[in-house]
């Protein structure tokens, strides 16, 4: 856990310095979510504990650096983190390729258990459209990022993981 914990920080700083820009930014729809990708290769790459550390430590961050309600934010992650534990022997992560459509995917239904939350605690639909609207792009944004920090696990894994 000790070599992990670079990384943790590395997620963590760079979640802090998305909120930062993409708030400052008059960008509504490019906001990806920096976490899922640290999540889902600690759940597919590393043990199921570890993935869900960070699902709980990233969900925890969004939660502080947004306005979204109380506990909602940790419980889609923490929602999203299970459903991947349990996907975990059904699928087989190959290619950075995959590991991207995982990541979207990974937010989509982060968004839909977002949205069945709010219907299911407030009983209201009021931000029902803009969280569809927002979550098809934020998807393919993640894909994207994904793509890209596969890459840097996978270098990550062979120098700094590999040195005993």
């Amino acid at each position: 856990m000790i070599r992990k914990l670079p990384f943790l920080i590395f997620g963590i700083f760079l979640t802090v310095c998305a909120s930062a820009v993409f708030s400052s930014l008059p960008l509504e729809i490019a906001k990806p979510d920096i976490g899922i990708p640290f999540i889902i290769y600690g759940i597919f790459f590393l043990s199921p504990a570890e993935g869900l550390f960070a699902a709980v430590l990233f969900s925890l961050t969004r939660e502080a650096l947004s306005g979204v309600p109380a506990g909602s934010a940790l419980f889609a992650g923490v929602a999203v983190a299970l459903s991947c534990i349990f996907l975990k022997s059904r699928l087989y992560i190959e290619s950075r390729y995959t590991f991207a459509l995982v990541c979207a995917v990974a937010v989509l239904t982060e968004s839909f258990i977002f949205l069945a939350l709010s219907m299911l605690a407030k009983g209201e639909t009021k931000d029902f459209y803009n969280v569809l609207v927002f979550a098809v792009p934020d998807a393919i944004e993640t894909g994207f990022l994904g793509l890209f920090m596969f890459i840097l696990f996978e270098r990550a894994k062979i120098r700094y993981m590999g040195r005993v």
